[in-house]
């Protein structure tokens, strides 16, 4: 399976920002889907949105050992620090933020 991913013919740094807008659109839907259930507290809508996103991403471990996920996740860590900062929201991610 071949998956394009725009700009075809620009910067790699664009073709990367263009693919965290496009999972994190498609993890945004899965966590609305899930807070369509009035009675969902916020706890269970991310435990039933990890269940989901892990259940879609269960292919990828079939292929991949933790030897080779472990630097996505670290890069996504690092990206997520990094847009957070900018937003102004890191505290978000430390121990004990938004206390």
């Amino acid at each position: 399976m071949t998956i394009i991913v725009e700009p075809i013919d620009g910067a790699e740094l664009d073709r990367l920002v263009t693919a965290l807008l496009n999972v994190t659109g498609s993890v945004h839907q899965i966590v609305e889907a899930e807070m369509e259930d009035p009675l969902a507290g916020g706890l269970e809508v991310i435990g039933r949105s990890a269940d989901r996103v892990r259940a879609a991403l269960s292919i990828v471990a079939e292929h991949r050992d933790d030897d080779a996920l472990r630097p996505m996740t670290e890069f996504l860590a690092v990206v997520t620090m990094l847009i957070a900062g900018e937003g102004g929201f890191e505290e978000a991610f430390e121990i004990g933020g938004f206390d």
